[in-house]
């Protein structure tokens, strides 16, 4: 074979190589200002982290997730998030992946909801492990982050695709003239006519399609069959949805044209 015939062969292998090997690893620390209506002042340029889709298996180890967790601490934020799938099938995952995870720190705390695959593996233990580790969990709960007389709202629903979401809960006591952010899984919830209760939307869930090729787009659907909403920012009336591609893989350990996300996200107000 001449070196003109081999050379789709060597940049197939090349490309493949950095799929497997480079990508996965190769994390983007985004920053991306959120313009919220009636924004308290005091809560002006309020900086939340989101980690989503940390998956801890057998493909993507603990040294990982502690690196993971070491670069998002670096970004300070007010107050970090964690929007599910911690592990993706074995429950021994479980408890060394909340361990790392308790090592984030924030003025605000830590706060989570499941995602599907906690829900597949065991969603009690998955609980409690964060918990233990002093991570609040947030099922179809909310809270409040408070400033002198200034005011915004937290809310977490639990998992829709496992009849999970109880939005009456979640929204419980919530009032309607103050800004929400709702932690969601999937986004999907944008679709739902409860979510429009929400200023803002943060979701993982679809890891941005995992490969994205040029031109074709994701040739397979790793996380979800739906990709209207594969990752960035979304609108629908007042309610804005922002889904991280999240920082692990599931399927093949391989991510193409999507970089793991560690999304640090800035409140901004607007009129």
């Amino acid at each position: 074979m001449n070196g003109l015939a081999a050379a789709p062969l060597v940049a197939i292998s090349a490309t493949a190589a950095y799929a497997r090997l480079v990508e996965p690893y190769n994390y983007l620390v985004s920053e991306t200002d959120i313009f919220i209506r009636n924004l308290p002042a005091r809560f002006e340029g309020f900086r939340i982290t989101q980690l989503t889709d940390i998956h801890h298996s057998r493909i993507l180890g603990l040294s990982e997730v502690r690196r993971v967790v070491t670069l998002a601490q670096q970004t300070k934020p007010d107050v970090f998030v964690l929007t599910g799938d911690y592990t993706t099938s074995y429950r021994r995952f479980i408890e060394p992946c909340a361990e790392a995870l308790s090592a984030l720190s924030a003025p605000e705390g830590v706060w989570a909801v499941l995602g599907n695959h906690d829900h597949y593996t065991d969603p009690e233990l998955t609980r409690r492990a964060l918990e233990r580790n002093h991570i609040s969990v947030l099922t179809n709960a909310n809270t409040t982050f408070s400033r002198a007389s200034d005011i915004i709202q937290l809310s977490g629903i639990d998992d829709w695709s496992w009849a999970g979401a109880d939005w009456p809960r979640a929204f419980s006591g919530l009032r309607k003239n103050i800004p929400t952010i709702l932690l969601s899984h999937q986004p999907r919830v944008l679709d739902f006519d409860e979510a429009q209760n929400a200023s803002l939307i943060l979701s993982g869930h679809t890891h941005g399609g995992q490969i994205n090729l040029p031109w074709l787009g994701p040739p397979a659907r790793f996380a979800t069959k739906d990709l209207r909403y594969a990752r960035g920012l979304f609108r629908r009336g007042d309610t804005q949805l922002y889904v991280s591609s999240g920082t692990g893989v599931i399927g093949l350990p391989v991510r193409f044209g999507v970089r793991p996300e560690i999304a640090v996200l800035r409140l901004r107000h607007t009129d």
